[in-house]
This record gives structure tokens, sequence and C-alpha cells, in this order.
């Protein structure tokens, strides 16, 4: 993400909130959020117009393909820059995301935002100048975009130079070097796909358990294929769980079916102990993140992955990609706002030559790789079909076999089956740059996940979510 300084128009049209310099950051306890998804259980994807350019479901599998790459090369890419819990409903997006929605202001404003573990700022569309370009999706009204109205609410305030708070989007725990009146500079953030830019407000962020007032939130004005704010969860210190003083968070994404159906899940916001296990929960140190690296790469839930098996067997994966060097290239990555799981070019090559060894039986389904973007594709009719198990193994033991539905997924009736990875051929020559592996949202479908960070640990086990 890169902040950067826009023009004066964009300042002068929220000019008339109050400024806020230096307040003390009040928290008060805090809840938890739901998270929806389109499926209640995990099943494999269908479509009866198989092999066919209309085909929507070979154009959604191409979108995700697209979008997911695009996510990657940011992630890799980026430009530097009262009772102790509540639940807010989550839900499955078209577009690939999983939403939630959230009450800001006085009185409360709510507003749908993406859940996004790989960034950090939690920003929402502001005023009714707010514009939004490309952003077209299925179900959205580019037009009717649901907008915060700052002064509608007693409580906003524009974020002054000298709080210290306006620092930390500009990488710096230090306060900007300003005119004391002045306000915080304009930010300006790179997604996968997409852009958006504005102010920084102080807020107050609302719970049914009490509100957590001096909340640091972006006022976006202009962005660019961003259906919804986003709401940041990354390790930052403008993240929601940062702000919040989190122990840990905990979600249960349900099986993508990219109708938007209201179909929700809950993402648990924890503030009181979490040092107890939850039961069944299998667990892994995150690792330390590059200190050396970009600043964005901070932001990162970086994993300890030691192996991956397809069928029990390992695939011998270089070192380099398994664990990031000082420089933060290499490693791997659990990313909510990537949809298909990420593979360098290398690594995913090794895994997939796995597959098609183990699946040889199968014909390749050439031209469904070609219109959906994914490989490898087979062909397994109404055959009987043995479809090799896919392991993620973690320091200290943690094993996570993915579910079925969450690595391949069947096209038509006459079964054309996909496997729902995607490479780095189209990243760039800077392949090689970042996390190596980024674990997306649909290989994170019927398993609870919980972010324990009081003891730095991911928690994981499969379960059907609902």
């Amino acid at each position: 993400m890169a902040p950067s300084h826009l023009s004066l128009t964009l300042i002068f049209i929220i000019l008339c909130i109050p400024i806020s310099s230096s307040e003390k950051l009040s928290l008060t306890p805090l809840t938890i959020t739901h998270i929806t998804t389109q499926q209640t259980q995990t099943q494999l994807i269908k479509n009866n117009n198989k092999n066919s350019h209309d085909d929507p479901m070979l154009q959604t599998l191409n979108y995700l393909t697209t979008s997911s790459l695009a996510r990657a090369h940011r992630l890799k890419n980026p430009h530097d820059n009262t009772s102790s819990s509540s639940e807010v409903p989550m839900f499955p997006q078209s577009y690939g995301g999983y939403s939630i929605k959230l009450s800001f202001g006085s009185p409360g404003q709510e507003l749908t935002f993406v859940m996004d573990t790989g960034s950090s700022l939690v920003w929402f569309p502001c005023t009714h100048r707010y514009t939004c370009s490309d952003c077209n999706f299925p179900n959205i009204d580019e037009m009717n975009i649901t907008k915060f109205i700052p002064k509608m609410s007693s409580s906003a305030k524009l974020l002054g130079c000298s709080n210290k708070k306006c620092g930390w989007i500009f990488g710096s725990s230090s306060p900007v070097k300003c005119n004391g009146k002045d306000i915080c500079p304009a930010y300006m953030l790179q997604y996968g796909s997409g852009s958006t830019s504005g102010l920084l407000l102080s807020e107050t962020i609302n719970f049914p358990e009490g509100g957590v007032k001096d909340f640091v939130v972006g006022c976006s004005i202009l962005s660019t294929r961003q259906p919804s704010g986003i709401a940041g969860f990354g390790r930052g210190s403008s993240s929601l769980p940062a702000q919040m003083g989190l122990k840990k968070f905990s979600y249960c994404l349900v099986s993508h079916r990219f109708d938007d159906k209201p179909v929700s899940s809950e993402l648990a916001l924890v503030r009181d102990d979490s040092s107890a296990k939850s039961a069944g929960v299998s667990y892994t140190k995150f690792r330390k993140n590059p200190v050396n690296s970009r600043s964005a790469f901070l932001e990162y839930y970086y994993v300890n992955l030691r192996k991956i098996t397809v069928g029990g067997k390992t695939v011998k994966i270089p070192h380099r990609y398994l664990v990031p060097g000082n420089d933060g290239n290499g490693g791997t990555i659990i990313d909510s706002g990537t949809t298909f799981t990420f593979m360098d070019g290398h690594v995913y090559d090794l895994v997939a030559k796995e597959f098609e060894t183990q699946m040889s039986k199968y014909k390749r389904a050439l031209d469904v790789e070609t219109q959906s973007g994914l490989r490898p594709c087979f062909n397994i009719g109404d055959k009987p079909v043995e479809f090799p198990e896919l392991s993620f193994h973690f320091k200290g033991g943690a094993k996570l076999v993915l579910p079925l539905a969450d690595y391949f997924s069947i096209l038509g009736e006459s079964g054309v089956l996909c496997m729902t990875i995607v490479s780095s051929s189209t990243v760039g020559k800077n392949s090689g740059i970042g996390p190596s592996i980024i674990i997306g949202n649909y290989q994170q479908q019927n398993i609870y996940l919980e972010y324990d960070l009081e003891n730095g640990r991911l928690g994981f086990k499969k379960q059907i979510c609902k």
C-alpha cells in the first residue's frame, strides 16, 4: 500500500470536520464479527454449460483467477508506506471476498467491509461526493454505494498531523513533520486490482457491548474497483485488532457459491485472556516478520510451513521458498483477501505435476484450462474418481488436511475438474519477490481459523461452517 499526498480539492470536501490532534486513545471492551459465505456445507461447484465460452461459471473462475493473481502481485510487490468479545456476521461475496458489517459514528452508520488480513487500515466510502470507478460488480450499483457521512456524526474528527497516529499509515510510529495546525496528509492505498484515497478520521466504532472511541479510520473519497470499504485485520498499528487491543480473533468461512446469498458465519473478536487452547484445534506459531523487508510485509501473517504433501507424498520444494529471507522474499502467509491460493511458479509447477502424475488416468481438459485460467483440469466424466489428499504441514507438527472442495472444483454435468490454486506465470518478472505461498480464502472454507495474537500462533481445525 502506498500513501501519498492528494490535491487540496479533496481536503476541502470535508474540511468542516473538526481536527483531532493528540487525544489519548480510549479503548473499551470489544465484540465479535460474523463472516458470511455462500453455502453452509462444503461442496463442489457444478455447472451445466461445460466447455462453453459463455459459461458463467468459467467466466467467474477466470475473473477470480485474474483477481487472485492481481492480489498476489500487490502482496508481493507492495508500495511502502464491557464484554470481552463480540460477534459480527460474515458474508461471502460474488467477487471472491468475505464481508462484515460495522457501525461507525454518533449516531451509528452501518456499512459493509471486506475482511482483509493482508492489510491494516480500516476505511469506508465517505461523503456524498464519493466516487468509485470500475465498480460494476455483480449485484453492486456503483451509483448507490452506501457512504459514511461525517457531517451526520457528532464524534467525527479529521486527524491532525501532530497526532502520532497520523504516522501509522505512512509507516511510522512518530507524528508526521508538519505545521501543528495542519491535518494529517491524504493517503492513497493500492490493492490487488484497485485503489482508494482519502483522509484519516478519528471516530467511534460501535458494538453492542460499547463503543471504541478515537478509532482511526480512512474516509475515502476516490476509489477504483473497490465495491465496499475494507476492514484491515493485518499486523499493523492501524488494524482493527491492534486498535481494539484484541487478544485473538477467529472465523470459519462458509463455502463460496459466488451468488451473494445471505448465508453467514461468525467472526469472533476477543479482548479477554486467550491462553486456553480451543478443543480440537491444532496450533502453529506465527513466524516473526522479516525486519529488513518492505514495511508492508510487516503487516502479513507469516506461518512456518515445513512441507506440502499430495496423496501422502512430499513435494520436494526448495527451502528458500518455504522460509522467508531477511529481505521478505519466500515463506508463506495466510490472507483472507485473496480468493485462490497463490504459489510462485516453481512451487506451483511441482505441486501441479504431482497431481498430474497421481491422476494420470484422467484426460486433461486443456480447453477449460485456457478458458478458466486454472490448471490442471481433468475430464473425469461419470467415472469413480480418486482424489489425492492435499496437506500443509507446519512447524510443531500441526497438519492441515484441506477439504476436497477447497482445492478442486467440478464444472459441468459431464465432469470437468480443475485445481483451484493459481501460479505466478502471469505475475511478472518480479514473481520471486515477497511471499512464495499465499493461502487464500478458497482454501480456508469450512476450516475454523483462530488468530491467537496474545500467544503469537495460528490455530485451525476442519469443521462445517454455518
